[in-house]
């Protein structure tokens, strides 16, 4: 038997807000793709290899850090060779208290993951309607993933994370076609 993509979305969460988005966010992704949710402290950095596509959810912690569950990962991703692995990010951060390190955490995590062999450049956004004065996240002027703001821009998450999703759904359709087989063989049963 065939061995079916794996698809996953990863989040990290100290307050509760990431795991939170991270949770709303898989349905937007639905029926066409069926993402795995899991927290970044219940895996190793070796588990990334098994996954075909990740969705990496990580918060800015602190001024322009991981959050504790992706550090642990970064720290040990060295020696894993993720070569399989296709990532998108979704960062949140607060642009007017932490300006200098908007999104920060997004970037360090996605150019780590990218230095180990995974697949990128999916999933950008534009930096507009957003203020802040420096990101790691910014890659030839567009944000590495979906940047949200909870603490200034609540308003303005779910029209994000949906016209994300819708996005994300398409680059994919181009690129792995593949993930798309498991939703389209499911209706074809039903």
């Amino acid at each position: 038997m065939e061995q079916r993509p794996k698809m996953v979305l990863i989040y990290g969460s100290v307050t509760g807000k990431t795991e939170y988005i991270a949770e709303n966010m898989v349905e937007y992704f639905r029926p066409e793709l069926n993402l795995e949710l899991v927290d970044v402290s219940s895996i190793e950095a070796t588990d990334l290899a098994a996954y075909d596509f990740a969705i990496c959810g990580i918060p800015t912690w602190d001024v322009g850090e991981l959050e504790y569950g992706w550090q642990d990962i970064f720290d040990k991703l060295d020696d894993v060779n993720l070569a399989a692995l296709t990532v998108a990010m979704f960062g949140l951060g607060d642009q007017h208290n932490y300006g200098e390190t908007y999104q920060d955490a997004i970037g360090i995590m996605y150019e780590k993951l990218l230095a180990q062999g995974a697949t990128g450049k999916i999933g950008f956004t534009s930096t507009e309607g957003h203020e802040f004065v420096e990101s790691l996240a910014v890659i030839d002027g567009m944000f590495c993933g979906l940047a949200l703001d909870e603490d200034n821009q609540d308003e303005l998450t779910d029209e994000r994370m949906m016209n994300w999703a819708r996005q994300l759904k398409a680059e994919l359709a181009e690129s792995k076609p593949e993930l798309f087989e498991e939703a389209n063989e499911a209706k074809q049963g039903a």
